[in-house]
C-alpha cells in the first residue's frame, strides 16, 4: 500500500516540478532529507527520488519555466564550495588505491554543492526562503517526530537507531540537533496559531528523540544549542521556559541507563571508545602531515593498508598517550579530522572558511538588519538560528565522521541567500522612495 501511494504522489509531482523550477527544487530538498526508500519495502524501495526531483528542477531551470528565476551569480559561500568540491575532485583521484568509498562521497558532496549553487538562483524572495526552512524543518523533524512519539509511548524505553542514509545513532542524534533551531525559528514567524504548536510539539518531540538515541555528543549539543537560544535569542524568558520544561520530560521519561550513559562523559578520558577516537584522530592527522596538500582521499583512514602505513607515523597528535588498540581502520570520528585526513590541510582550510564564511554572513545580515530594523528583524533572527545549526554541527560533529552530510552545507548557502534578500531590499527601496 505505501508503494502505490508514493506512486500516486510520485505521478503529480514529477511534472509539477518539470512545470515550475521552485516547487521541483522544494521537493528535492525535502526528497533527499526524508530518505523516502528507506520507509518503502516493495517496487518504489530503490528509486532514487532525489535525482529524479533533480533532473526535473534542472530543466525546469533551462527552460526558464520559473519567472521569478535569478541568473547565476558567483557570490563568497558560491566560490567557497566550488573551490571545496574542485579540491575534493583532485583527492579523490589522487587518492590511495582501494578506498570503498572515495568517489560515493565525492559523488555525494558535488550533488549537495550543485544543490546549494541552484539555490540562489531559485530562492529569491523572503516567501521562497520560508519555504526553504519549511522543507528542511518537515524533511528532518518528521524522523524527529517518529522517534520522540515512540519514546513516549513506551516510557522512555525506546532505543533511536535513526536510518542506513544518516549512520549510527551518534549522526542520527546530530541530524536531528541541526533541525531544531529551524522548528524554533518557524514557532516565531507563523502566523496560524496551531501551525505554531504544531512547530513547538515537533522540536520538543525531536529534543526527545535525540534523547532516544543515548548518544552522548547528542546531549552535549543540546546543552550548546540551549546556551544560544538563551544567550543570543530575543525571546529568552520563553526560551528558558521551553528549556525548563524539555528538561522536566527528559528526567521524567529517560531511563536509568541512559542516565549512566551521560554521566561517562565525565570519564572521557578512561573511556575506551572515546580513546579509541583520539587514536583515529592521530592516524588522520599522520596521513594530513605525510600529504598535506591532498590527504589519503575519502575515508582513507578506514583502509586497513593505509592505517598500518600511518599508525606509527609522526602525527599532530603524537604527543597523547594513547593504550594499545587491537583495531585497525577506524572511523576518523570527527569533521576536523576527518576533513584533514581526507583532504590534506588544504581541504581542512577551505572547511573552516565555509564555515567562518557563514559566521561573517550573519554579521552583515545582523548589520544590515538594523537599518530597517522592523522589516528586517526576521532576517536577523534567522541568521541567529541557522548559526545556531552550525554550531550544533560543529560541537556534535567534532566526535563524528559527518564531514560531507548536506544539510550544514545547505544552511550556510540559506544564511547567504538571506544576505542576497536582504541587499536586494536595500538596493530597492531608494527607487520605492522617489517613487512616492
Amino acid at each position: 500500500m505505501r508503494d502505490l501511494v508514493l506512486l500516486g504522489f510520485m505521478l503529480f509531482y514529477v511534472p509539477l516540478g518539470v512545470g515550475h523550477a521552485f516547487a521541483g527544487y522544494l521537493l528535492w530538498g525535502w526528497a533527499g532529507l526524508i530518505s523516502l526508500g528507506e520507509y518503502m519495502y516493495g517496487f518504489m524501495g530503490g528509486l532514487p527520488y532525489a535525482m529524479v526531483f533533480a533532473l526535473a528542477t534542472l530543466f525546469a531551470l533551462l527552460v526558464r519555466r520559473d519567472p521569478q528565476a535569478a541568473p547565476f551569480a558567483m557570490n563568497r559561500t558560491t566560490l567557497w564550495m566550488l573551490a571545496f568540491v574542485a579540491h575534493g575532485l583532485l583527492c579523490a583521484l589522487l587518492a590511495y588505491p582501494g578506498l570503498v568509498r572515495n568517489w560515493e562521497l565525492f559523488g555525494n558532496l558535488a550533488k549537495t554543492v550543485l544543490f546549494c549553487v541552484v539555490m540562489p538562483m531559485l530562492v529569491t524572495s523572503r516567501l521562497r526562503i520560508h519555504a526553504v526552512v519549511v522543507m528542511l524543518a518537515l524533511a528532518v523533524s518528521f524522523h524527529g517526530a517518529l522517534e520522540g512519539l515512540k519514546f513516549i509511548a513506551s516510557a522512555g524505553g525506546h532505543n533511536a537507531q535513526g536510518l542506513s542514509k544518516f549512520g549510527d545513532n551518534n549522526h542520527f542524534a546530530l541530524v536531528l540537533l541541526m533541525v531544531i533551531p529551524l522548528l524554533v525559528y518557524l514557532f516565531h514567524y507563523s502566523e496560524k496559531w496551531w501551525v505554531r504548536g504544531a512547530f513547538a510539539a515537533a522540536a520538543l518531540l525531536t529534543v526527545l528523540a535525540v534523547v532516544a538515541t543515548h548518544s552522548r555528543g547528542g546531549l552535549v549539543g543540546l546543552f550548546a544549542i540551549a546556551l544560544w537560544l538563551v544567550f543570543k535569542g530575543r525571546h529568552k524568558l520563553a526560551g528558558m521556559v521551553a528549556i525548563a520544561l524539555a528538561g522536566v520530560l527528559v528526567v521524567q521519561l529517560a531511563p536509568q541507563d541512559w542516565s549512566e550513559r551521560m554521566d561517562t562523559i565525565q570519564q572521557a578520558g578512561d573511556d575506551a571508545s572515546f580513546m579509541g577516537r583520539v587514536d583515529a584522530w592521530k592516524v588522520s592527522s599522520a596521513i594530513a602531515v605525510g600529504h598535506p596538500v591532498f590527504g589519503g582521499g575519502f575515508r582513507a583512514v578506514q583502509s586497513v593498508p593505509v592505517w598500518e602505513r600511518f599508525k606509527d607515523a609522526p602525527s599532530l597528535l603524537g604527543f597523547v598517550d594513547t593504550p594499545p588498540q587491537t583495531k585497525s581502520a577506524r572511523a576518523a570520528h570527527s569533521i576536523w579530522f576527518e576533513v584533514l585526513g581526507d583532504l590534506g590541510f588544504v581541504g581542512l582550510l577551505l572547511f573552516v572558511g565555509l564555515l567562518l564564511n557563514a559566521v561573517v554572513s550573519r554579521r552583515e545580515i545582523l548589520k544590515m538588519a538594523r537599518l530597517n530594523p522592523p522589516q528586517h528583524q526576521w532576517a536577523a533572527d534567522l541568521a541567529d538560528l541557522l548559526l545556531a545549526v552550525l554550531l550544533a554541527y560543529a560541537v556534535s560533529g567534532s566526535l563524528l565522521s559527518a564531514a560531507y552530510f548536506e544539510l550544514p552545507y545547505v544552511v550556510m548557502m540559506l544564511m547567504e541567500v538571506v544576505k542576497l534578500q536582504l541587499q536586494r531590499e536595500q538596493r530597492a527601496q531608494p527607487s520605492l522612495t522617489g517613487a512616492t
